[in-house]
């Protein structure tokens, strides 16, 4: 890799590794686990750097890398601390995820999954949808009253529940 690039990938990787982290310790549940998907995730990424700028979107690209690590490292069993990415489809879930359960934004979410701040408030819309139509039986079982309050000062604590819906339930 040229060393132009290297600085590019590495102020990339700065930028992200933080939130990367946060969201693949809540998709696996370990944070073992977790470190192993963002390092092979951004592992890759190195390896194409050249190819990720050539795209439309370096940060969508890097997301779908960590979206497929953390899919690998995470099952849907029954009791798994979060299982949003069980019911919706992967970018539905992300998007729940990073502005429900972390706390981010619309914008710092759009930024974080490389799409644009409108694509995200469509997602958690078609989101509240699926989550609104799941059956009585499945929707009892996963859903749970969660306060108004604001985010935890520390999101994705162990135990934590930084949930920020107004009236919305959301899966545990």
């Amino acid at each position: 890799m040229p060393a132009a690039f290297c600085l590019e990938y590495s102020a990339f990787r700065d930028l992200h590794l933080d939130w990367y982290l946060r969201y693949a310790y809540v998709r696996t549940g370990e944070w073992t686990r977790a470190a192993h998907c963002v390092e092979a995730a951004l592992d890759d990424l190195s390896a194409g750097w050249a190819t990720a700028l050539r795209s439309a979107c370096p940060a969508a690209r890097a997301w779908q890398m960590l979206r497929d690590q953390a899919g690998e490292q995470t099952t849907c069993a029954e009791g798994h601390s979060w299982s949003i990415h069980c019911l919706l489809h992967d970018a539905q879930a992300d998007t729940v995820l990073l502005h429900h359960r972390l706390g981010l934004s619309i914008k710092q979410t759009a930024g974080l999954m490389g799409v644009d701040e409108h694509a995200v408030r469509a997602l958690l819309r078609s989101a509240e949808r699926a989550l609104d139509a799941l059956p009585l039986c499945v929707a009892a079982r996963l859903h749970a009253p969660r306060s108004t309050a604001a985010h935890d000062a520390s999101p994705c604590a162990p135990g934590s529940t930084p949930y920020g819906s107004k009236s919305l339930t959301w899966p545990r």
